[in-house]
Order: C-alpha cells, then structure tokens, then sequence
C-alpha cells in the first residue's frame, strides 16, 4: 500500500475495462498523500480510482488474507475489482446508497477481503463515488487476523463507551423524575444528540440502527445531529448558569441563535423528504458551510453569556466551573479541526487517530464534568429547598406562637372581664334579691336565688378554668387539684393524684396541660354511667405525663374533641394517647423532655 496510484475520471462512466486500459496507458499517477489518508477535495459527479498492486507470498498462507479497510462511513459507492492474468473479478461493491448486508465484509467501516495466490502477483482498483461533497478517508491494508483483532478492541472500547453514557442517560432521567428540572432532559438529549453523531461518523449507526434503509443516509444525519447537540447544548448551558430573561441581555441573541439552528435543521430535513429538486447539488454544501458558520456563532455567544454572568457576580462559581467544562469541550473540538486540516493537507501527525475518537474522548470528559456540576446543582438545590422550608416551618411555627399568646390573651381577658365585672353584677343582683324576699317570700324569687347562685357558681368556675390563678403561683399540679376539686361540685367525683417532684414547664406547656386537663374531665363527667374519674400528673426525669380515666360506658370520642386536644399536643410537642375499653374510658398525654423553667 505505499505505492497508491491515483486516476481520475471526471465523466464517471468509465467501465473497469476502460480504466484497466488507461492504467496501462500510464493515465494513474503517484497518489501525493504522504498519510494513510486519501484527499480528493470537493467532488461533484467525477470518479474516483485508487491503483495498486500486491505479490502473493509463497511462504506463508495466512500473509496471504488480508483486509482493505477504508475508515469513512459516508460513502455514496465503492467497488473494488482484482485483475490477475488478465481476468477481471469483481470482489464487492457497497456504500451508505447500499444496504447493510449487502457489504463484503459486515463491519461499520468498509472492509473486503482479499485472498492472495501464493507467488502471484495481482493488481486491484477501488472506484470512489462521492458526489457534490468532500472526498477524503482513510486506506489501510491489514493482515486478516491483525484486523479482526483491532475490530474486537474497537467494538469493545465502543460498548464500554455507550454503557457509560446510557447509564448517565438513565441516571438523568431519573433525577428528571425526582426533582422535575428541565436541565436534566436537556443534558440527556446532548448527551443523545452528539453520541449519535458519533455513532453516524463511526457508522455504527448505519450499522445498527436502519441497516435496512439507506435512504435515510440522504439527510446527512453527520451534520444534523451536531445542530441538535447545538441546540440542546446552549439551552442546557442557559440552565446551568440560570440566564433568562429578566436578568440577561445575552439571552434573546442565544434565543434567537437556537431558532435560526431549528429552522435550518426543518429544512435540511424537508429538502430530501421531499425530494427538492437540486437538492443532492448543494445539500452538502449548505449543511457544511452552516455548520462552519454555528460552530464560531456558539463559541461567541457561550462566551458572552458566561462573561456577562461573571460581571454580575451572580452564581459565579458555577459559571466558572461551566467555563473551565466548556474549555476543555472546545480544546477537543479544536484538536479536531487541526487534525482534519493537516489530513487534509497530507501532513503526518504524531498520532493516527480518527476524529470521532477525539470528540468520544471529549465527550467522556464532558460526562465527567457535567455530571458532577449537576450533581453539585442538585445538592445546591435540596440545600436551598431544605433552607426554605426550615424558613416556612419556622414562620409557621412563630405564626402559632402569635395564635397562641393571642387567645391566651384573650383568656386571660375574658377570665379578668368574668371575674371583676359579671361576677360582681351577680352579687349585687342577688343583693337586691334577698332584701326583697325579706319583705315578701314568694317561692319564685327563692328559685331566681338559687339559680343565681348557681350561676355565679358555674361563673367562678368557669373564669378559673379560663385562668386560675393558682397555676402561676401554685404550679401546675395545685391548679389541677383545684380544677378537680371544682368539677366534683357539678358531677361526678374527679380524684386527682399528683405523684414525683413538681416543677414548672414553662407559662405555655403549663396552660394547654391544664386545658387539656380540663377539657379530658369535661369529656369524662359526660360519659354514660360514670361514677368515678381519676385524674393523675406524674413527674418523671424524662417526661410529664397526665392521665385521665372514668368508669363510664365505653364510648369513642368526637371528632371536634379528638381535632381540639391533638392540636394542643402537637403545640407543645406532646404524644396522645386515647382508649376506650369495657371497664370505661382512658386518655394519656405524655410531654417527653419538658424545657426546665
């Protein structure tokens, strides 16, 4: 293979015995590339024919199979012909215009397999056909078993590569599921976009995905899956470092760019679907040039975008880290672009490598740095969502504070108003009342002083409820005694029980334990058959816990009672502990830890 000979047939009807005749007429010259790679510049309908020659080795059977490779999956037709003794044999044609299978040799590049007669000299000509775009690949010749295991390392470098990012894709998803930010599905579809491009450019893709419709070959899909990975990377980007458009002036030109990519994508798409007349002429060359065109476009716009975010000061760590993901994405693309040229150009290069597989190594970079900046964005994020709900819980909880210092308030005020206002009303009622019946004894006056008097009972005892005054100068425990000792007047007898060393809890742990107290003794004297209501307040080291048990019917509680006594418990942190059985009625409140006062 160091003596390719070159020949150009710009009718491209030449038949291979017509070319054979012009090989031997000296019509092929010296091919000028000093690499493995082959450069025709743009093509239009020419053909394209690659000359050399091969001796069979007597010695060796196996150094007679080999494998031409040609490492470029965009070919419209390549057909390879052996011509020995003047016999002309034809070992295979194919092409992305030809369907999978129909190949020579079933690889995602083209492969034919030549067999060489042992002391044999034979002579071979490859026809290229690449109309209206740039022709240039690469030619090897193998040893047929070094190629077959250079083929397994490729498929199996491939495999590790597309588990990597499916992985990354279902990981995304995921999070896209758990935490609904968009910034998820947009990274899978770059991720998506510009692994397919890969793919294409490998032709794996061809290969694997629509073996069976070439046609689809036609849309150029190379090209158009870089302006999605394009679309997809700049939206991306736009979450990443939180541009929109209140706040950026960037953000409509980066808009504007995305569309302008959309719009030509529609029709570079519509062109082959709809069979546009001319299309194949310049299809390539408008696909090529927009795409020389976007590349700079987005480098300027990222670049501003990022810079102006930096001059803001806002979210300036992540904008950095963006940056420095995004300079070593476009030190790989540019590497790219170097190689491409000296290729182009016949340069050699210190290392033989093809292009996607520096953009798969990009990539992979890409995977490494984007995946953990958007891990760092998640935490970020459950940080300040866990931040902000610490702020709602604890507005919320000084929003029940207020309720509670209010209505006690209004206790304490109704309790005052009862206690100094209607209560001296009643005595002086009663006052009146008695002179009177002393001057005339009417049994209907006696009945008004009875109910007077009870009133004014139930009125005392309703204002200590509301607020005795013993639980701030007593304690809790001596209120509660009071309480029960008040409730046994109007029902059934309530004996209380106050057991350990008694301390204050704190004003608001004091006043809803005496409320719900009172409240579980109202429910008790108001069961069935009661005779008997214990009520116990037993101190502990860890804990205050206050029982109420009757000897009642068993009977559940209302459901306007269970909603008032829980919400007291939940304001002080306390558990309850509600139980209805044949011997009668329990409730517990257990207050674990109480705040020392």
């Amino acid at each position: 293979m160091g003596h390719l000979h070159r020949f150009t047939d710009p009718t491209g009807r030449l038949d291979i015995h017509q070319v054979v005749i012009r090989q031997q007429n000296g019509a092929f010259h010296l091919s000028p590339a000093r690499t493995v790679r082959q450069d025709f510049g743009y093509s239009t309908t020419e053909a394209h024919w690659l000359f050399f020659e091969l001796a069979g080795s007597e010695n060796s059977a196996d150094g007679n199979r080999l494998m031409l490779e040609i490492e470029y999956a965009n070919l419209d037709d390549l057909t390879l012909y052996e011509v020995s003794n003047d016999t002309i044999r034809l070992l295979g044609r194919t092409g992305d215009h030809f369907r999978f299978r129909e190949r020579p040799y079933l690889n995602n590049n083209y492969a034919f397999p030549i067999r060489l007669r042992a002391g044999q000299t034979s002579q071979y000509f490859l026809r290229v056909n690449q109309s209206y775009a740039t022709l240039s690949f690469f030619v090897r010749l193998w040893p047929r078993q070094a190629f077959l295991a250079s083929d397994r390392n490729e498929y199996f470098l491939w495999g590790i590569f597309i588990g990597i990012v499916c992985l990354i894709l279902v990981l995304n998803f995921v999070m896209l599921l758990a935490v609904r930010d968009w910034i998820y599905l947009w990274y899978n579809l770059y991720l998506h976009f510009i692994t397919m491009h890969l793919f294409c450019d490998a032709g794996l893709g061809f290969q694997y995905l629509w073996p069976d419709s070439p046609h689809l070959n036609d849309f150029m899909p190379v090209y158009l899956y870089v302006w999605a990975a394009m679309v997809a990377q700049t939206t991306f980007m736009q979450y990443f470092i939180n541009q929109d458009r209140s706040h950026s002036r960037v953000y409509r030109w980066v808009n504007a760019f995305k569309w302008f990519v959309v719009g030509c994508l529609a029709v570079a798409i519509a062109m082959p679907l709809f069979d546009v007349a001319g299309h194949k002429q310049y299809m390539y060359q408008f696909v090529s040039l927009a795409t020389s065109y976007f590349v700079p476009v987005i480098v300027v716009l990222t670049a501003l975008s990022l810079y102006e975010k930096v001059t803001r000061g806002e979210g300036e760590k992540m904008v950095r880290y963006y940056g420095y993901a995004l300079a070593v994405q476009f030190t790989g693309y540019g590497l790219v672009a170097v190689m491409n040229f000296c290729q182009a150009q016949g340069w050699p290069l210190p290392f033989d490598v093809e292009t996607y597989v520096v953009l798969g190594g990009t990539l992979l970079t890409d995977l490494v740095f984007f995946t953990y900046g958007l891990a760092y964005r998640y935490m970020h994020t459950l940080h300040g969502n866990q931040q902000l709900e610490l702020g709602l819980l604890q507005s919320q909880q000084e929003a029940q504070q207020q309720v509670i210092h209010s209505l006690q308030d209004e206790r304490r005020r109704l309790a005052q108003d009862l206690h100094d206002d209607v209560g001296p009303l009643l005595a002086t009622a009663k006052g009146y009342l008695s002179r009177f019946d002393r001057v005339s004894r009417i049994s209907g006056l006696q009945r008004a002083q009875t109910l007077l008097d009870e009133a004014a009972d139930e009125l005392r005892a309703l204002s200590h409820q509301l607020l005795p005054r013993q639980l701030a100068q007593s304690g809790l425990a001596s209120a509660l005694a009071e309480a029960c000792h008040q409730a046994s007047r109007r029902g059934a007898p309530v004996q209380f029980v106050s057991l350990g060393q008694g301390r204050t809890l704190g004003e608001q742990r004091d006043q809803m334990l005496f409320s719900m107290a009172v409240q579980l003794i109202r429910i008790a004297q108001q069961q069935t058959m009661v005779t008997e209501i214990t009520a116990q307040l037993l101190f502990h080291e860890d804990e205050v816990s206050l029982s109420v048990e009757d000897n009642g019917q068993s009977s559940a509680f209302t459901d306007s009672d269970l909603i008032n006594l829980r919400a007291k418990a939940d304001l002080v942190g306390a558990t309850l502990l509600l139980d209805n059985f044949e011997a009668g009625n329990s409730a517990l409140v257990s207050l674990p830890n109480p705040t020392l006062v």
